[in-house]
């Protein structure tokens, strides 16, 4: 029987992290590069439709080997559904907004780095931008580096640092008011009224 069910993304997230959504284990490795997560993460910032999810719940006659998303933690749970298709989508939205750990993905010369993604608030709030420019993929230790890496050109090593360069981390998306606050508070109490 089918059944089409809207459900809460940060439900089923949290559905991945506690092992209960998994994958059949013949579905593919996640194979996204940045330019691909930054463009699903613009999507969903702009209110588009990201695509359906397919699923199947588990408990029939029919069984598959089932295999947690990469990027969630391990956990010894039978899940209560496998996703059959969307498993690239999801992947990136848990690995971006929901888990703490740097997201496993390529950049566009295939290399295997580990990012977290910021959305620039100023960018992202300036008429006529395009929301993709405003999403930006830093290295694992929270900075971009040039000249070989001797260069550091943004350091968001620090929330202090996140609240100077108006960089909303979206691995917080979900428990955002806490930031949010403490950014206004920072920028009130130096000397800048409005938070931009």
């Amino acid at each position: 029987m089918f059944d089409i069910t809207k459900e809460d993304l940060k439900d089923l997230l949290r559905k991945v992290d506690q092992g209960k959504l998994q994958l059949p284990e013949f579905q593919r490795s996640y194979v996204w590069n940045d330019p691909d997560v930054r463009s699903l993460l613009a999507s969903v910032v702009k209110g588009f439709p990201v695509g359906a999810l397919l699923t199947l719940e588990t408990g029939g006659e029919l069984r598959f080997k089932p295999r947690l998303l990469e990027g969630a933690p391990v956990v010894d749970v039978k899940p209560e559904d496998l996703l059959l298709d969307g498993q690239q989508r999801i992947t990136t939205l848990y690995q971006t907004s929901f888990s703490k750990k740097p997201v496993r993905t390529r950049t566009v010369k295939n290399v295997e780095v580990e990012r977290f993604y910021y959305l620039d608030i100023k960018k992202a709030i300036s008429p006529g931008e395009d929301i993709e420019e405003a999403i930006v993929g830093v290295a694992e230790d929270r900075t971009i580096r040039t000249n070989f890496g001797k260069t550091i050109d943004l350091d968001l090593t620090s929330r202090e640092n996140e609240f100077i360069k108006d960089m909303f981390p979206l691995n917080s998306i979900f428990d955002a008011n806490q930031w949010l606050f403490d950014w206004r508070e920072y920028w009130k109490n130096h000397g800048r009224m409005s938070a931009i």
